[in-house]
């Protein structure tokens, strides 16, 4: 089976939010590959599916944070990671840039804002990596 459109992990510990971002991913889309709660649980799909793009809450349930499955997504993997947040604090942010964010989208989602940020990420690191390809 071949895909045609980017496939998405949404990691999102509210799950009103989880299905209506998945909703509004696939009127935008998008082919969304799951959805989970759990940091723990977002590296496995990410190992398993092989997304390519992850949108990660920074508060998650369960021992691992966003910024922490984030950052291994990123290290094992090389995909994408953008955060979303309601939290605006600078330490979080900082953090976050800190783990190789693609880029922040704020809670509540604004439909065009999340297209936008997605498909700049995406498309920056199509670009990268053909760069890093090149070079090798």
């Amino acid at each position: 089976m071949t895909r045609t459109s980017p496939s998405l992990l949404i990691v999102e510990d509210e799950v009103i939010v989880a299905a209506d971002l998945a909703a509004k991913l696939q009127q935008l889309g998008y082919c969304v590959t799951g959805t989970t709660a759990y940091g723990e649980e977002a590296v496995l799909l990410a190992r398993k599916h092989r997304p390519d793009l992850v949108l990660m809450d920074i508060c998650l349930a369960g021992a691992t944070d966003g910024v922490a499955a984030a950052t291994t997504i990123r290290r094992e993997l090389d995909l994408p990671v953008i955060f979303l947040t309601a939290h605006s604090d600078a330490a979080t942010i900082n953090r976050a840039r800190q783990a190789g964010a693609s880029g922040f989208v704020r809670k509540p989602f604004d439909d065009r804002d999340l297209g936008a940020r997605i498909a700049k990420a995406l498309q920056s690191h199509t670009a990268a990596r053909k760069r890093r390809n090149s070079e090798s």
